[in-house]
């Protein structure tokens, strides 16, 4: 009996051993990375596992016939699969795929530097403009110290990659910004209008940039302009040459807030302590500038905003006459400026949001050179509404329109110039992210200007894919066309001209943590269509216009920033080297133009010190020379000017003045007093020569900064001082 039931129960243990499957495997994802702690299991049953260390599992289960596998793991979708268990072993290969994260997605960047607090790929913050020594609290003298831009001269304007300054577009809350420079005449330097501080985040693009911008050529400046104010506050800036003050208060709830200001600018101390090396003052500049906003609250999601600027200033001064030395010009210039900027957004739906708004805008300059009358004036009306729909969490759309006229004026004498135009634009754009390491932006715009009688289409295609946790490659290319110069239109019914075009292809690699940056971008911009003047008329006063000019632009870009290394310092290099030639105005051929050097190299350096509540800094440019022309010179343009090097430095005291925050700042100029040389002037036969530099070697500026708070946001000052060296 007893070897009965041994034998039974061997034939029981052999059977029950016989029923059981075995399934086992590797979980790993897309990438190949095995992935520890994946659950495996068979659905509707208590049989799994989990993976090890290195991906691999294994288990054994009585279940028999069709079952269905579940496999699970944070971060990636589930999987599921339908297998056969029939007594024997199972050996699976199973690849999860990541779930999609916005947050975690790869960003398309190639050609754009964020500056936004909102952005996580932010590569300047908004208070990193007024902190940059050399910049001078001007958005785009930080810019400069990015890779691919440059300034020029004594000249006003952002020059990027080889373009023009006119090639350069600033765009405030999505409406395009006519004279975003306070205005000067040639080789006396000037600014930009906007202060930094209005602006939650700028958007650098040095090219490729989206569909939903055109009309430039080369670069696109986007400031997006603060929401609803923190605080009801009251602040005042004072300096040897400059008063300013402004309030901001809030009510309804903080559903509402209006604010303003007012400075006033005086270079007469100034130009008393330096006398500029390239002219004479007759009468020192003289401004003031005001401006209003409002914000409401529409609903929960919906804001209203609008800003308001005017501007008045004028002065005059005397300059060689390089055709008649030692005979001098005297030249007056009288601006005044009004600026108007209504926007507003919304979100509509869980898939729908809106954004809207007007602008208006009007410039004139009175300029008078020895009496002769050469005085220039627009004034243009915009508007425009974007759509946003997010289709799904990977494919969202935008598109809108715009509608601009625009209306320029130009003196020369007793003749009178003038051009009207009515600019139409429209696009369409999709971001697509196919996983979270592969996304694609493809969009295409159109416009249309009445001046020109002329419809452009214009393919933007930007491709990016996620290297590793950090790190991306990028890819853009794109057609930008604009509309000549106002100049050129004034005699455009007798000359038709077409749109001037910029291809751009554009390769970038990018790492970016916490506290690191590393960009790497090279790039190739072909010309067409560039205008050129052929010849005077004497009879119309003006020069005969084709586009017949071509050209093109490459070079490489590096950056690298680093808050990291070195304990309470925030440092920062950039390097462009850049090769174009191009054929346009009355160049007789293809060269290098005047406002492109071959390499710039920046170095910036901010050291907070926190024992004294300081942060000191330091900005370093070499700039290679630029080409000027030189008529004794066989070659057209083969002249360069001399290498050009600056060394600002800064400092800024942070601290307390009757329980008031209160900043008190010093920058010096040119510490090195190094020549700031841009090139040479000749006069037309060739015999007078004046050197083109910086009206004043160096410079030393200082002034104080108090913002005013009230009731209980009081406390706010001694928190922004103990947080500074944040």
């Amino acid at each position: 009996m007893k070897k009965i039931f041994t034998l039974l129960l061997s034939l029981g243990l052999f059977t029950l051993t016989f029923a059981q499957t075995t399934i086992s495997g590797k979980v790993s994802d897309t990438k190949k990375e095995k992935l520890p702690g994946a659950n495996i299991i068979l659905k509707d049953t208590y049989d799994g596992t989990t993976s090890d260390s290195i991906g691999n599992f294994t288990f054994t289960t009585y279940e028999t016939g069709t079952q269905i596998l579940v496999v699970t793991f944070i971060g990636y979708e589930d999987y599921t699969d339908t297998i056969i268990l029939s007594n024997t072993t199972l050996n699976l290969d199973i690849v999860l795929k990541e779930m999609f994260n916005e947050l975690n997605a790869v960003v398309i960047s190639a050609g754009a530097f964020e500056a936004s607090d909102e952005k996580k790929n932010t590569i300047l913050k908004p208070l990193d403009i007024v902190t940059t020594a050399g910049a001078e609290g001007d958005i785009y003298g930080a810019l400069e110290t990015l890779p691919g831009a440059s300034k020029v001269g004594n000249d006003d304007g952002l020059y990027v990659r080889g373009g023009s300054d006119y090639e350069t577009k600033t765009i405030i809350d999505g409406m395009p910004v006519n004279n975003p420079y306070f205005s000067t005449v040639p080789d006396v330097p000037s600014r930009g209008r906007f202060q930094p501080f209005m602006f939650k985040g700028t958007v650098f693009s040095t090219g490729g940039y989206s569909a939903e911008y055109g009309q430039a050529l080369s670069s696109a400046v986007i400031l997006n302009t603060e929401d609803m104010p923190e605080y009801t506050a009251s602040g005042v800036s004072i300096a040897p040459i400059f008063l300013g003050a402004f309030h901001t208060q809030k009510f309804n709830k903080d559903k509402t807030a209006l604010g303003g200001g007012i400075n006033y600018t005086n270079l007469a101390l100034f130009d008393e302590v330096y006398n500029p090396a390239t002219f004479e003052w007759i009468n020192s500049v003289e401004a003031i500038d005001g401006s209003l906003f409002f914000r409401q609250k529409t609903s929960q999601t919906g804001l209203l905003k609008v800003y308001f600027q005017k501007e008045s200033s004028d002065f005059s001064l005397r300059t060689p006459d390089i055709d008649s030395l030692p005979e001098t010009d005297d030249i007056e210039l009288g601006n005044s400026y009004n600026y108007l900027n209504v926007s507003w957004r919304e979100i509509l739906t869980d898939k729908w949001s809106v954004n809207a708004g007007v602008s208006y805008s009007k410039n004139n300059d009175d300029i008078v050179v020895d009496g002769f009358d050469v005085g220039r004036a627009d004034e243009s009306y915009q508007a425009k509404i974007t759509f946003n729909n997010e289709i799904t969490k990977k494919i969202k759309i935008r598109y809108g329109a715009e509608y601009q006229n625009q209306h320029f004026e130009q003196n020369a004498g007793l003749l009178n110039f003038g051009i009207d135009d009515d600019f139409y634009g429209t696009f369409v754009e999709g971001d697509i992210f196919i996983t979270n390491d592969i996304a694609g932006r493809i969009g295409v715009r159109g416009e249309y200007s009445e001046a020109l009688g002329e419809f452009n289409l214009a393919p933007r295609v930007s491709l990016a894919y996620k290297t590793s946790k950090n790190g991306q490659i990028s890819f853009a290319y794109g057609d930008f066309y604009q509309t000549p110069q106002p100049n050129y239109l004034y005699v455009a019914e007798t000359n038709p001209l077409v749109y001037e075009k910029a291809t751009h292809y554009i390769l970038n690699y990018q790492y970016i943590t916490n506290d690191r940056t590393f960009r790497i971008e090279g790039y190739y911009k072909k010309y067409n269509d560039l205008i050129t003047q052929d010849s005077f008329n004497l009879d119309n006063f003006y020069f005969d216009y084709s586009n017949n000019g071509f050209g093109y632009a490459r070079g490489i870009d590096l950056f690298f920033r680093d808050k990291k290394t070195i304990k309470y310092a925030d440092y920062w290099i950039s390097y462009s080297f850049l090769d174009t030639k191009r054929k346009f105005s009355d160049y007789p051929e293809e060269v290098t133009p005047t406002f492109a050097a071959q390499n710039i190299l920046s170095l910036v350096y901010k050291h907070y010190i926190p024992s004294i509540n300081t942060q000191v800094g330091a900005t370093y440019r070499y700039i290679s020379g630029w080409p000027y022309f030189n008529p004794n010179s066989e070659e057209f343009l083969s002249d360069v000017s001399p290498d050009l090097h600056n060394l600002a430095l800064n400092a800024s005291v942070l601290t307390s003045l009757w329980g008031n925050f209160t900043v008190f700042f010093i920058s010096w100029d040119n510490v090195l007093q190094q020549d700031q040389i841009y090139g040479y002037q000749y006069s037309a036969n060739g015999e007078n020569m004046i050197v083109s530099e910086a009206p004043v070697k160096s410079t030393l500026f200082f002034g104080i900064f108090m913002s005013i708070l009230y009731g209980d946001d009081r406390r706010v000052n001694d928190i922004d001082i103990d947080k500074s060296a944040e």
